[in-house]
C-alpha cells in the first residue's frame, strides 16, 4: 500500500510539473529576429507604448511624427519605433536584428533581394533605394550596396509611382 501512494504521488508530481511547462511563460521574444509584419526583437507591431516603454525603458530621443499624433521613439539598442498610443512600425540600422533568411543591416543587396525574393515595389531616392516586401523592407545604400535600414510595418505603405 506505501509503494502504491508514493507511486501515485511521483505520478501525480510529474503530471503537475509536466502541465505547468505547458503552461509557462510566453516564448522569449527579445532574439534579435525581425519578424516579417510581426516584430523586431521584443518590440511587436501593435504593442501599447506603455508596454514599449516597460521593456525597452526611457528612448535616447524622441521626435514628433508631422502631422500626426506619433511619436519616433529612438532606443540604445538599435530600435527606432513609430508609435501613437501603438506601435505601427518599428526599424532597425543594428545589424544584430535580422530576419529568418540572414538579411541584416550591413548585408549586401544582391543577397538581401535572393533571400526575400521580388519585391513589392521599388523606390529610388537620393542615397538609397527602399525595396518593400509588404510585411517587411530594406533600404540599401545606393553608393555601397548594403542594407542599411530594416523594417516592419503595420500597414503597406503606397508605392512610388
Amino acid at each position: 500500500m506505501t509503494f502504491r501512494l508514493l507511486l501515485a504521488a511521483y505520478t501525480l508530481a510529474a503530471a503537475t510539473l509536466a502541465l505547468g511547462a505547458c503552461a509557462s511563460t510566453p516564448s522569449n521574444l527579445d532574439d534579435d529576429l525581425v519578424v516579417r509584419g510581426k516584430r523586431i526583437g521584443a518590440v511587436e507591431l501593435g504593442m501599447p507604448l506603455a508596454s514599449l516603454l516597460a521593456i525597452k525603458g526611457a528612448p535616447l530621443r524622441t521626435a514628433p511624427i508631422v502631422d500626426t499624433d506619433a511619436t519616433t521613439y529612438t532606443f540604445a539598442n538599435g530600435l527606432t519605433v513609430g508609435a501613437d498610443d501603438k506601435v505601427y512600425w518599428i526599424i532597425t540600422e543594428d545589424a544584430r536584428f535580422h530576419t529568418a533568411e540572414g538579411v541584416r543591416p550591413g548585408a549586401e543587396q544582391i543577397s538581401a533581394r535572393a533571400s526575400l525574393g521580388k519585391p513589392r515595389c521599388v523606390e529610388t531616392r537620393d542615397e538609397t533605394t527602399v525595396y518593400d516586401y509588404g510585411d517587411v523592407y530594406f533600404e540599401v545604400g545606393n553608393l555601397d550596396g548594403r542594407v542599411k535600414r530594416l523594417g516592419v510595418i503595420a500597414h503597406q505603405r503606397p508605392c512610388a509611382q
